[in-house]
């Protein structure tokens, strides 16, 4: 006979307001936001973490029985009101975060208030004639301390997620009215890319590129996106959220070397690097970093000069977007999410060894240096190969002549930041590209083809920008009521 599992209470627990710090790699998940309506070929991070809050009870599903099915637990969530839910950043599809911020409202191990208790006896004389029972005053609170008293949060959660999502550190006080987003003062991306950025001996680019980019140029024309700027050029236009503001601050941006091993491509020349698009602003629009670091490879491969970026930046001389792919998202990380000093108090979680996180991390490191080194291995043996060959060729006077392909092939060679080669026709420069319409008159266009949903998003922004204030004005409330009492 199975044991009936016995329902959770929330009634008998408090409850508390904390934020959360995590990292995960995205190549495994549909991004970072759960689709509540929509199926996605793969799960999200977000599902994965409501479903660790909900098993671990420390949020409280909003029914007692759990339904059947892969991914249904999630249905038992409770909504952003109840748990005061919110998310310091949206990652799409592939993109990695190591600094990722959520706020929610969790099961805390600190006692209820305990409520007055009746004497023993009943006297006499109260209103009406009627017997009471005067209330004896409440016992004293029992002490408890917020961080050594509470759950073990880090711990909880991460023996329910996946190996690739690991959460990093909770905080124990955030604002009365904390928003993950509305607080954020700042996001710090990193974009990684090899260099060369295709293999240097392949048969198929355009005599003009060898596969190595110019990372010169790209620092220059990185540099240029400094300070603020209207971005409607470097974003996906999504006439849907009837976006009319495009300026954002850009506060660092640069090209950095990652400091690592190096595969060996043959002794005459320079073996691979490793480099990341270093990028930290206030906000980011829609696939804008992807955007940014696709046009500095066009740079990086010599098919357009720094001064694109300037160009594009110009939206009063250019004010419709060209058309242009932007960049994989598989090397994309949100690095880093900033709030207010002070603002925020990070406990990490167990420091011994039988906390088990490092370990974890370190044999899920393991396997992937040591694919790293075996491939690594694999292509300088294949490129000595080819080296040899050509030597024996050529001392036999029989130089092997180029593979028709390559003498058939007049198109260029796509750098996307991703592992595949992505041949493109004769290329066309951005600037004389054909361009989107204007933002107005997208905007305008989605208005009179589906005026109730810009109906919807504009009361979503009104919603965002009320929330804004609330926060804003947080602190000062506070103020004013200590300075009355």
């Amino acid at each position: 006979m199975e044991k009936k599992q016995r329902s959770f209470d929330a009634s008998r627990y408090s409850t508390r307001l904390i934020a959360l710090k995590f990292a995960y790699l995205g190549g495994n998940y549909n991004g970072f936001e759960h689709q509540a309506n929509n199926t996605t070929p793969l799960p999200t991070v977000e599902e994965k973490l409501f479903e660790a809050l909900l098993k671990s009870r420390l949020v409280a599903p909003t029914e007692s029985d759990e339904p059947d099915g892969p991914g249904s637990l999630v249905k038992l969530w409770p909504g952003e009101e109840v748990t005061q839910y919110s998310k310091g950043g949206r990652t799409d599809r592939g993109v990695s975060a190591f600094g990722q911020v959520i706020g929610v409202r969790v099961r805390s191990n600190r006692p209820l208030p305990s409520r007055p208790t009746s004497r023993a006896g009943p006297i006499v004389g109260g209103e009406g004639g009627k017997e009471e029972e005067p209330l004896s005053s409440p016992p004293s609170p029992v002490k408890f301390d917020d961080i050594k008293d509470e759950l073990p949060y880090v711990q909880i959660l991460n023996g329910l997620l996946p190996h690739d999502i690991r959460v990093l550190a909770w905080a124990s006080n955030p604002p009365p009215d904390f928003s993950a987003r509305f607080n954020c003062r700042g996001r710090h991306y990193k974009y990684f890319f090899s260099n060369p950025a295709i293999s240097p001996r392949n048969n198929f680019s355009s005599s003009s590129f060898s596969g190595h980019l110019d990372i010169a140029k790209m620092q220059e024309a990185a540099s240029f996106f400094l300070g603020e700027n209207d971005f409607r050029n470097f974003c996906k236009l999504d006439a849907s959220k009837q976006i009319n503001n495009f300026k954002r601050i850009i506060y660092e941006s640069s090209i950095e070397e990652v400091p690592t091993s190096r595969v060996n491509i043959g002794s005459g020349g320079e073996a691979p690097k490793m480099y990341y698009f270093n990028l930290r602003g206030s906000a980011f629009l829609w696939h804008q970093v992807r955007h940014m670091i696709a046009i500095l490879f066009l740079i990086g491969q010599q098919l357009e000069e720094p001064s694109l970026v300037r160009e594009l930046l110009n939206v009063e001389k250019n004010s419709r977007k060209p058309q242009y792919e932007m960049a994989d998202d598989r090397a994309l990380v949100l690095w880093e999410c900033y709030f207010s000093e002070g603002e925020l108090e990070w406990i990490y979680g167990e420091t011994g060894e039988k906390d088990g996180l490092m370990d974890i991390v370190w044999m899920e490191w393991h396997k992937s240096r040591l694919d790293e080194v075996l491939r690594g291995g694999l292509v300088g043996i294949v490129d000595e190969a080819k080296q040899k060959a050509a030597a024996a060729a050529e001392a036999k006077d029989e130089v092997s002549k180029p593979a028709p392909q390559a003498d058939k092939y007049k198109g260029h060679i796509l750098v996307d930041g991703g592992s595949r080669v992505l041949h493109r026709g004769k290329y066309i420069p951005v600037m004389q590209r054909a361009r989107m319409d204007e933002v107005e008159v997208l905007n305008e266009k989605y208005r009179k083809k589906k005026p109730e949903r810009v109906s919807e998003a504009r009361r979503a922004a009104a919603d965002a920008v009320a929330a804004a204030t609330r926060e804003r004005k947080c602190g000062v409330e506070v103020s004013a009521r200590r300075l009355i009492a």
